[in-house]
């Protein structure tokens, strides 16, 4: 039976969130969990030591690190992997979403705000929906994760989601061949909560943003 792995990462500027996902993973999850170092200051690095069954280092790149560490997960563990943005809010085990892991695809769920109303910094293309990238899960290493991985170092995105969009948005089949959906529960925006659009029984609720960052203090406090 494969190793199930929960991860995610941080740096300076959003290791203030990690407290807060640590707490929400402990009483949901019982997968091993990945924290992923992108920059944290020397007083995080010690608490997450301490609080995850694996720690390794990125060197920071922004949005772009999750990518680089998603990547190198499958030289460090054999198992099937997900990731998760440290503003997601774990409501429920989240471990079920690797009963919709194919072979050599990556598992996401489709944004549905982006889908309807276009991103605010990318052309909207006419193939298929936006993927949103706070909730990603996959087996060993697909290669559209190393497709990904090298769109993001040679062309100048904004952001990961831009990145993947525009590798699966040049045609059709790149969807069906290297994309598994997810459903809408396993990646709730706030958006869609603003907008009501809330699926049943929500397993993560995405927090973001500025607004969602208000949200996640405001629990925190």
């Amino acid at each position: 039976m494969m190793n199930k792995y929960i991860m995610t990462g941080c740096d300076v500027n959003t290791e203030w969130q990690l407290p807060w996902f640590i707490e929400n993973f402990n009483k949901k999850c019982e997968s091993e969990l990945v924290i992923v170092d992108f920059g944290m200051s020397s007083e995080m690095k010690e608490f997450a030591k301490k609080k995850c069954d694996y720690m390794f280092e990125v060197e920071g790149m922004g949005w772009f690190s999750k990518v680089e560490a998603m990547y190198q997960m499958k030289q460090r563990f054999n198992g099937q992997f997900c990731w998760l943005d440290t503003d997601c809010q774990i409501l429920r085990d989240p471990s079920y979403i690797f009963q919709y892991v194919e072979h050599n695809k990556l598992t996401v769920v489709v944004d549905h705000p982006w889908t309807e109303n276009g991103s605010p910094w990318t052309p909207q293309g006419n193939v298929g929906p936006w993927y949103n990238t706070g909730v990603v899960a996959f087996e060993g290493r697909p290669r559209v994760l190393e497709c990904w991985y090298e769109e993001i170092k040679s062309t100048n995105h904004r952001g990961d989601q831009e990145a993947l969009y525009t590798l699966l948005n040049t045609n059709a089949m790149n969807r069906a061949m290297h994309i598994s959906e997810a459903p809408h529960r396993f990646n709730v925006l706030r958006l869609d909560r603003e907008q009501k659009r809330l699926p049943n029984r929500p397993v993560i609720m995405h927090w973001t943003g500025q607004k969602g960052n208000d949200e996640i203090r405001k629990q925190m406090a």
